[in-house]
């Protein structure tokens, strides 16, 4: 009898299951609600479709407690209202072993829940983001007929107009598997701490796309550049001014609520696997490889007058008569240059009023270089020139030819010497310059928020989930209560426990987001789950009689 029971029971359920999931399904996706969830502007009409298709589970997935609970309300409540519930007393059956198949239900619901948030919908990002990253191309060119400025680096490029290159139609040297795009009427603006450092226009960019593993990397050349520097209140035109390669964030960015169970547990572990730290690991170790090649270029001017730097095929030799330090960065300060460039083309000389050096990116991570800028009233001739053509050329401004950074034997020793991971343990680093010494602290504050933001997502997708099987058992009593034509108001008192324990799993989440807030955050969200299985069976215990 009571086999027969749960089958008509479980059949009722599951019917009305599946229709209200279908039609809050459709209602979700159409209504465009999980579409803000993967915001990617401006992917092609295809590739919508294809995000579409990828959403539709994750909205089922969304709406599977709220299709269970209702359906549990209204197949109960109609069972009650049409006295099948009186005659199961009436036989001597125990009311609360009807409550089975509602309990089922909510476990399946548990299941899919849990198993759709630790790796259904984070394999479904992956998948929309690699749609994203391939039409990266097209969304930049849509930017700029959007006029929104492309963002890149310190500067903030705009162009009259934008458009898509044949690889074959690029110089030779090009590589062809790359993706170029073409501005003409461009105008750029310099920022540095917030403040316009230059500005000018140039008469033609070339945006090189490159396809890598993680995020797109892409460099600029701008051609053809007339340029105001405001810091010094000089203009200056230069042929080609090149950007350093950077990373361009996808307009779905990567989170951490988008990881899989697995990576979020290794994660927790070893937090220097995660894409996040990694990038700011990153960080902290250019600065300090800028901080190591700003020291050796103090010691060498403070002791010598001058320091060297070579690679294959070129070495300079740069001397300043000042080489003293910046206090907030340890950058040197170097006024009165003189450079003896050496290369297969001969001996140049470079001279110049002041002059600047960095640590800048390629492609290559582990391979940045090392680039000098010399600025203000600079002056090339070559040694040694024939008789008769001896003559110098005047520029406001010059780069030298980059050096690769780890063929300088000492900074390659010191920057494989840098220990990343112990940043992770909270071990410091003494005599840091205050930039620098900023910059740690803010990473080590990044790595307690970031442990305790994986923890409390761990959490947070095991207790919500698990509040299913609650909520359906609760919506079954409440309609097995009300009876007949009240099931909606049996659904809606149910929901007012489920919104309260929604509310919880997000509040806990959200503080997880602050360390100190940790074990907080797993009492709020633990607290709600614990306190909805309390109200289910306070509800079934004392208002439903067997």
């Amino acid at each position: 009898m009571m086999r027969t029971l749960h089958l008509y029971l479980a059949r009722e359920l599951l019917k009305a299951f599946g229709l209200t999931a279908i039609a809050l399904t459709l209602l979700v996706v159409l209504g465009g609600g999980v579409a803000n969830i993967f915001k990617g502007e401006g992917i092609g009409a295809m590739d919508v479709l294809k995000v579409f298709a990828f959403l539709t589970p994750v909205a089922i997935t969304l709406i599977l407690p709220v299709a269970a609970l209702f359906s549990a309300a209204i197949t109960y409540g109609r069972s009650a209202a049409d006295n099948e519930i009186t005659a199961c007393r009436a036989a001597g059956i125990n009311i609360h072993r009807l409550l089975l198949s509602a309990g089922l239900l909510g476990l399946l619901v548990t299941i899919i829940t849990y198993w759709a948030w630790n790796y259904m919908i984070p394999g479904l990002s992956r998948q929309i983001e690699e749609i994203t990253r391939r039409d990266l191309p097209g969304i930049v060119v849509q930017q700029f007929q959007r006029a929104k400025p492309l963002i890149f680096g310190r500067h903030r490029i705009m162009a009259s107009r934008c458009e898509l290159v044949d690889p074959s139609r690029m110089a030779s040297d090009r590589p062809q598997d790359h993706t170029y795009l073409l501005l003409t009427g461009v105008s750029f603006v310099e920022m540095e701490d917030e403040e316009i450092m230059r500005y000018g226009t140039a008469d033609a960019t070339v945006i090189d796309f490159h396809r890598s593993e993680g995020l797109p990397r892409v460099s600029a050349d701008l051609q053809g550049v007339h340029v105001y520097d405001a810091a010094r209140g000089q203009y200056y035109d230069l042929a080609h001014q090149s950007l350093p390669p950077i990373e361009i964030p996808l307009p779905m960015k990567r989170k951490t609520k988008f990881e899989d169970l697995g990576s979020l547990l290794t994660y927790l572990r070893h937090p220097e696997e995660s894409p996040e730290v990694v990038g700011w690991l990153y960080g902290i170790k250019k600065e300090m490889m800028t901080l190591y090649l700003y020291q050796y270029v103090i010691e060498g001017l403070q002791s010598d007058g001058y320091f060297r730097l070579s690679g294959p095929g070129v070495s300079y030799e740069i001397h300043s008569k000042e080489g003293s330090r910046d206090p907030d960065d340890g950058r040197p300060i170097m006024r009165v240059i003189r450079v003896v460039e050496k290369g297969p083309e001969g001996t140049f000389i470079y001279t110049a009023d002041t002059a600047t050096i960095e640590v800048r990116s390629t492609f290559d991570r582990e391979r940045p270089v090392i680039l000098i800028e010399l600025i203000d009233n600079v002056e090339v001739s070559k040694q040694g020139a024939p008789a008769g053509e001896e003559r110098s050329v005047r520029k406001p401004k010059e780069s030298l030819k980059p050096i690769q950074y780890m063929d300088q034997e000492l900074l390659r020793r010191q920057a494989e010497a840098f220990d990343t991971r112990g940043l992770l343990r909270g071990e410091t680093i003494p005599g840091l310059p205050r930039k620098q010494e900023r910059q740690v602290e803010k990473f080590q504050e990044f790595a307690l928020a970031y442990r305790a933001e994986v923890n409390g997502e761990i959490h947070f997708r095991a207790s919500y989930a698990l509040t299913s099987i609650a909520v359906v058992v609760m919506g079954a009593v409440l309609g097995i209560i009300v009876r007949g034509g009240q099931v909606l108001t049996a659904f809606g008192i149910s929901c007012i426990p489920s919104l309260f324990v929604v509310l919880c799993s997000i509040v806990g989440r959200n503080l997880a987001d602050k360390p100190e807030y940790a074990f907080v955050s797993l009492g709020v969200m633990w607290g709600g789950t614990a306190m909805i299985y309390l109200a289910t069976g306070f509800i079934t215990l004392r208002f439903l009689k067997q």
